[in-house]
């Protein structure tokens, strides 16, 4: 996932500064409790980034699990880096039909990100920005991959509030489609679904907002909200279309601290 959240750190103007600074939000999350899913659980929201210069670290969780990326760029002008995850697998699940299919392990994953960051667009404080992020299963769950697609953009309209929204296309492979929306014959007969076969395509598009406000010293609150729509053969899924719900909406709310 684009880590946008993490991105509230700095104003865009000053992303380019050879200083170090940082941002870290914890609070809770409210989100579907598996991906199709309408039935909702707590979890933690974590947000966190060091940066020196324009080149970062940082990492966060939404609904999927939690990812951390690097930015190392030699160059202001574009961003790239290496991308690790660990994505929420499904088990012990509230829904009586879902529960009876087959278990999916967490998985770690690893990939690449690509963004291009344009500053100073409508005012000397804002940022937009497309990316472009690939992620893959590395572990033993065979879990697929994913191709994200996103634009962003931020703005500062004042030194201690801070906005931003990014919207976001996903495409799937077979597998990863086949892995969280497929219906095996074993699965079927457990629960009472029908056989379903998930193909590769465009698994949702999205749109996340946030916002982070300093009360004072550096300390504030941090809000996100993320929607997402899934699309094709994974809303089709009986999983999603008998048993959950194409529209997936998390909120959560956190203390964060920047410097």
């Amino acid at each position: 996932m684009p880590l946008l959240l993490a991105g509230l750190a700095a104003p865009a103007a000053a992303q380019g500064e050879a200083r170090i600074s940082g941002f870290f939000a914890l609070g809770a999350l409210s989100t579907p409790e598996y991906q199709g899913s309408s039935d909702r659980v707590i979890r933690p929201l974590v947000a966190a980034r060091l940066a020196y210069g324009a080149n970062y670290v940082e990492t966060a969780t939404l609904s999927a699990g939690i990812a951390l990326r690097a930015n190392v760029s030699p160059w202001p002008e574009i961003e790239f880096g290496p991308v690790l995850g660990q994505r929420r697998g499904r088990s012990d699940v509230e829904d009586e039909r879902v529960k009876l299919l087959a278990e999916i392990d967490d998985s770690f994953e690893a990939g690449v990100f690509l963004r291009i960051p344009f500053r100073d667009v409508l005012d000397s404080r804002d940022e937009a920005a497309i990316e472009l992020q690939f992620q893959g299963d590395v572990s033993s769950t065979a879990s697929g991959s994913l191709l994200i697609l996103g634009g962003s953009y931020r703005f500062d309209p004042t030194d201690r509030l801070r906005l931003s929204a990014i919207a976001l296309a996903t495409y799937a492979s077979d597998r990863y489609n086949q892995t969280f929306f497929g219906v095996t014959a074993a699965g079927a007969a457990a629960s009472g679904l029908p056989v379903y076969t998930a193909g590769a395509g465009i698994r949702d598009v999205g749109l996340t907002l946030t916002a982070n406000y300093e009360i004072t010293g550096g300390w504030g609150i941090t809000g996100v909200v993320n929607y997402r729509r899934l699309l094709g053969d994974a809303a089709d899924s009986p999983i999603v279309s008998q048993e959950g719900n194409a529209n997936q909406l998390s909120f959560g709310l956190g203390i964060s601290y920047r410097f």
